[in-house]
Formats: C-alpha cells, structure tokens, sequence
C-alpha cells in the first residue's frame, strides 16, 4: 500500500511541469488517491456482491468484482434469494436482458436487500424501450435502490416515469436537476 501511496502522490496530470513543484495538490491527484483509498478498502473487506445481471455483461461484471477485489455470485434463481441475498454485502440488479422470470426474483433480492440495510445498485439499461422495462423498474426503484446506475437518457426517463407515476424517487430528481 505504501508504495501505491507514494504513486498516487507523484501522478503529474500535465506532464510538461514538474511533479515536484511545489503547491497544493491538484484535483486530478486528489482524485487518484480517493480512488486508491476505496479500491484498498475493497480489497481488504473482499465484500460478497450478488449480482442479477443481463447475459451479455454476466462474465464482465463479474471479472470487473474479481478484479477490484471482491467475490461475485452470479445468483438470480428465486429460489435461492431468501437464503443468499440477506447474506452478501451488495447486490447489483442489471435490468439488460429482463425476462419474466427474472423480474420476481430481482424484486426479491431488492426487498431481502433492503430488509437486510445491505446497498444495492440498480442498473436501468433501455428503461424507455418498453412499457415492461419502464414498470420493472418503476417496481424496483419504490424498494430504494442505493445507486441507480444508467446513462443520462436512462436517469432522464426513469425520473420522468417516477413523477409521472408518483413513486417516491426524489433522489432521481435532485440527480437530473429537475424539480
């Protein structure tokens, strides 16, 4: 760790001055370093993160948890969520590939999650594509996501069905600054 400390405390955003000038440090290094502080803490606590996630990105996602540290467990049968789910320290709900199938048990673990005071990301990939993409997720997001995940255009439609359909998702609003 301390020799990733003593990197981070050289990063030189422009490469053109000095890393030793002297003068507070720039953001960019501030930035590395939280980033390095967050990535040791994940790696100490090697948390177990329970993902329900499309089939394109199942293998990245998990790859991108080993990589960082912590243990994935690729779990979306419902029969399994009220024993995992309130067990693992996350839960990471990708929305990409839904299916009927999936949708209950997304549901489940988002309940046994938040039951559990455990975070959990919510990942709305093409909300606006459908009607059954826009209720899912309209569903999900009344269990409190932690973090919902989505590019601008799926915040954007998703926060615009949360006030249109009044389900409580003022931390959607104040995100996209619409009030």
């Amino acid at each position: 760790m301390e020799e990733q400390e003593a990197t981070v405390r050289n990063i030189n955003p422009n490469p053109a001055s000095p890393s030793d000038e002297a003068g507070p440090p720039d953001a960019s290094s501030i930035w590395a370093r939280m980033a390095w502080t967050h990535l040791d803490a994940v790696r100490r606590r090697a948390p177990l993160v329970q993902c329900i996630t499309n089939l394109v990105s199942m293998d990245i996602a998990a790859n991108v948890l080993l990589a960082s540290g912590a243990s994935p467990a690729m779990i979306h049968s419902i029969n399994e969520i009220q024993d995992f789910t309130p067990k693992a320290d996350a839960l990471y709900i990708n929305i990409g590939t839904l299916s009927a199938e999936w949708v209950p048990a997304m549901q489940a673990a988002a309940k046994a999650a938040l039951e559990a005071n455990r975070p959990w990301v919510l990942d709305p990939v093409a909300v606006s594509a459908s009607s059954y993409r826009m209720e899912a997720c309209l569903e999900l997001v009344k269990l409190r996501p932690t973090v919902i995940r989505g590019n601008a255009s799926e915040i954007l439609a998703l926060s615009s069905a949360c006030r249109i359909s009044g389900a409580k998702a003022s931390h959607l609003v104040n995100l996209t600054g619409l009030n």
